[in-house]
């Protein structure tokens, strides 16, 4: 091989090494340290800027693009009576759906039927460890369909007894499909 090949390869190979190894950490942490530890913003954080906290919040008056109804009291039963249940009760596919959603989410505490006998509550053949789960068949004709989405929407709200969590992680379509098919069970009086 001829000299000036061999210089030229050697050239090649070093400038290939140092173009390319230049942000790697194991050759050394202060090489090139603004492309590793850049200051970047999330959105809806807060932070330091002078001195002072600023929180990228949405603007004051901001509608949500995903439509979502805002938060209402557990006991608020005015505004949970206004609450209209945008899907047909007698729509065999809500009712399926609801179904699915409800042996997901609910059936481990109120049971596959409705009566509060659950694998996880006091009641029934295999006790739980919690006691006081609410039978949904019976009582629930007492009340509306906005009243039953904001309780699967909110949980227990602290109110004194209820230990239910808030299902907001259900997509809003499927808990007015829970809310049709616990009318179902109720209608069926507990035999799905």
């Amino acid at each position: 091989m001829s000299r000036r090949k061999l210089q030229h390869g050697l050239v090649a190979t070093a400038f290939i090494l140092v173009t390319t190894t230049g942000c790697w950490e194991q050759w050394s942490q202060d090489w090139f340290p603004q492309m590793k530890w850049q200051k970047a913003v999330q959105a809806f954080e807060s932070t330091n800027h002078e001195g002072r906290l600023v929180g990228f919040a949405p603007a004051e008056g901001t509608v949500p693009i995903s439509g979502k109804t805002p938060a209402i009291g557990r006991m608020d039963l005015e505004a949970t009576a206004a609450l209209v249940n945008p899907r047909d009760p007698d729509d065999y596919r809500s009712i399926e759906n609801g179904r699915e959603q409800y042996e997901t989410f609910c059936a481990t505490c109120h049971g596959a039927g409705g009566r509060g006998d659950g694998p996880v509550s006091l009641a029934g053949e295999k006790q739980g460890p919690f006691a006081g789960v609410y039978p949904l068949v019976g009582l629930v004709t007492a009340r509306t369909d906005g009243y039953l989405y904001n309780v699967i929407r909110i949980g227990g709200g602290g109110f004194p007894g209820l230990r239910m969590p808030g299902y907001a992680r259900i997509p809003e379509q499927d808990r007015w499909d829970i809310v049709n098919y616990v009318r179902f069970l109720d209608a069926k009086g507990g035999n799905p």
